[in-house]
């Protein structure tokens, strides 16, 4: 008998949650990018471009929440400036992809000394969530 009784708690215990208070709700990732650079009343960044050199390296950083549960999270990234290496190679402004580490990311971009008047768009794109943020910097 004590057998049988013990056996009648354990299931109760086991089954007297309803089946709401097992869900887990896993929220969406976010991503907010810091262009890391002085920003005008537009919200437009501002980098002054290198003259002794073809290119100025910049690193912009970004903030990714609601990771925990999530398998590692890779950032895609979009510019909408590039450049031709020895009128051959078309080359991006911005790194083509990152990862997520501690809910932070990074992305390395260089335009080049002749884009001084442009304005640069870099999108970072968190496909497998289609989640996105898109900064704009003039480059001066």
């Amino acid at each position: 008998m004590g057998y049988s009784i013990r056996l009648l708690i354990i299931t109760l215990a086991l089954f007297s949650c309803s089946a709401d208070e097992d869900i887990i709700l896993i929220q969406e990732p976010t991503l907010e990018l810091d262009g890391r650079l002085p920003m005008d009343s537009n919200n437009h960044y501002h980098l002054e471009l290198r003259q002794d050199v073809n290119q100025t390296i910049h690193t912009i950083s970004g903030t990714v929440g609601n990771t925990i549960g999530l398998p590692p999270i890779k950032v895609d990234w979009e510019s909408n400036l590039t450049w031709y290496l020895q009128d051959e190679f078309e080359v991006s402004t911005s790194n083509q992809s990152s990862y997520v580490v501690d809910g932070k990311v990074m992305n390395v971009i260089a335009p080049i000394k002749t884009m001084v008047g442009d304005t640069l768009i870099l999108t970072g794109i968190i496909r497998e969530h289609l989640i996105t943020d898109t900064i704009k910097i003039v480059l001066e």
